[in-house]
């Protein structure tokens, strides 16, 4: 759990993850969606965002773990 606004200074943390396939999730949407491009503008490879975040999977009716 990175939050956006450290993610750049921290983005080290997350080399072994440059070549495998990363999903990013907020709570709606947008600040994984900003994450995502600064995560593929750093060279990792198969970046993707979740798109309306927990909010979306929650409206699905999918499970959260507790």
């Amino acid at each position: 759990l990175i939050p956006l606004g450290k993610l750049k200074a921290r983005i080290g943390e997350l080399d072994k993850y440059r070549d495998k396939t990363v999903v990013v999730v907020c709570r709606s949407g947008n600040r994984s969606g900003s994450a995502t491009a600064l995560l593929t503008k750093a060279g990792f490879t198969d970046v993707y965002n979740m798109a309306g975040g927990v909010m979306a999977w929650q409206s699905s009716k999918l499970p959260l773990s507790k």
